[in-house]
């Protein structure tokens, strides 16, 4: 697999024109800083639904995870909605920790 990719010059001259003001010394730097920029935007924006679910529930995801799934009487399908809504919250925001981590790792 390769290290390179082919972009169009035209999609590409945006970043380039961060370079030449002097916001970053290359367009590797440029990159790496937008989309580590985008990370922590995504990571903030799934923070917050996740404050919402647990201010709705009174509980973390893994309290109101157990509590859905072991619950004997009758199923109450606004909560399985709320349990897929708040585990794609979740995986979203490990997903951009995961991205977060990689590129701060590798700034320099």
């Amino acid at each position: 697999m390769s290290d390179t990719i082919e972009v169009s010059r035209d999609v590409f001259e945006p970043i380039a024109d961060l370079v030449k003001i002097g916001l970053f010394k290359d367009e590797k730097e440029a990159l790496k800083n937008l989309v580590l920029d985008q990370a922590r935007a995504k990571i903030h924006h799934f923070d917050s639904k996740i404050l919402e679910m647990k201010s709705k529930y009174n509980m973390s995801f893994e309290d109101f995870k157990r509590r859905v799934e072991v619950r004997k009487e009758d199923e109450v399908f606004e909560e399985w909605d709320d349990l897929i809504i708040w585990d794609s919250y979740e995986s979203a925001k490990s997903y951009w920790l995961n991205v977060e981590g990689k590129l701060s790792g590798s700034q320099g």
